[in-house]
């Protein structure tokens, strides 16, 4: 538990703890709590939307944050996929421009990195909302962990103005097996609900699917918050 609390604490590239001693006593918690869901391998599953435990200060965003992101880099192994969609404020109708969108998630094997560890995930990237709240990525489908029932996902955590990190149900996949009933009842509604992407095939087989968020009102998700690069 000390390790994870000192690799979250002194990786903070760009991102950085809102209050430093009640980052890392959440963390604690949050990792004692994801305990009982993890198989004998040790390997954690993280709830989606799971507040506290996050790869937290391990990455900096390029200094220009383009509309339309990239996770897996060009020629990663697996089934190309693209999302996009758009950000509204809490009334759902007004688009929230600049919000800063972070997404990681496992390759097509089902693995974060070697050694595999969600703190330090390889494929990961960055995307902005632009002036009508939309916003896109460019990666591959993920694979579920081999060692868990955890259905196909990927991470999210929104930045915004005066906004910590906000960390929203993660995305998955319509058709997956994995999402039970015991698995939707970890969903938190944070983002305004639509995780589910319903997946179309293009003619040059990569997939496309549309998730908009929702900025509502809510306690704080998380604990980073980006750096102000001025």
């Amino acid at each position: 538990m000390d390790d994870i609390r000192t690799g979250m604490t002194s990786r903070r590239t760009l991102l950085r703890s809102c209050v430093a001693l009640a980052a890392t006593m959440t963390v604690g918690r949050a990792a004692a709590d994801i305990q009982p869901l993890a198989r004998a391998s040790g390997f954690p599953q993280m709830p989606t939307g799971f507040s506290g435990v996050t790869p937290c200060g391990s990455y900096a965003p390029p200094s220009v944050i383009p509309g339309i992101g990239r996770i897996a880099p060009p020629g990663e192994p697996g089934e190309p996929l693209e999302i996009h969609g758009t950000i509204y404020l809490a009334d759902r109708r007004t688009p929230a421009p600049d919000v800063v969108v972070f997404a990681y998630h496992t390759d097509a094997r089902g693995f974060y990195n070697s050694p595999n560890s969600p703190f330090n995930p390889r494929l990961h990237g960055w995307a902005k909302s632009d002036a009508r709240g939309r916003y896109g990525f460019r990666t591959i489908r993920p694979a579920p962990y081999p060692e868990l029932a955890t259905p196909a996902h990927i991470h999210v955590s929104l930045f915004a103005q005066d906004l910590p990190e906000y960390w929203v149900d993660d995305y998955w996949f319509e058709g997956d097996p994995l999402i039970t009933p015991a698995q939707r009842a970890l969903l938190t509604g944070r983002g305004g609900g639509g995780e589910t992407l319903a997946l179309e095939r293009a003619g040059d087989g990569s997939w496309h699917g549309t998730r908009d968020f929702v900025l509502e009102p809510v306690a704080v998700a998380g604990h980073c918050q980006l750096l102000d690069r001025r």
